[in-house]
């Protein structure tokens, strides 16, 4: 593994997180504008379940990675 790159990867993920941050805030303003639904769960717990699909999904590339060792 190369421990130079690995910061630069980090870098990279935060970046992404900030695009797609100003991305969703940008449609959301829109949607507002245009009086049309958000078309994001507008409770406590479809954000939960959000959570869940990413946690999920992250889980899925950890046990990948450790079998494929």
């Amino acid at each position: 593994m190369d421990v130079q790159a690995e910061p630069e990867r980090k870098k990279s993920k935060v970046i992404v997180m900030l695009i797609a941050l100003l991305v969703g805030v940008t449609i959301g303003v829109i949607f507002k504008l245009l009086r049309l639904p958000v078309p994001v769960p507008h409770d406590f717990a479809g954000i939960v379940g959000l959570i869940g699909m990413f946690v999920g999904s992250a889980l899925v590339d950890f046990v990948t990675r450790i079998l494929t060792k």
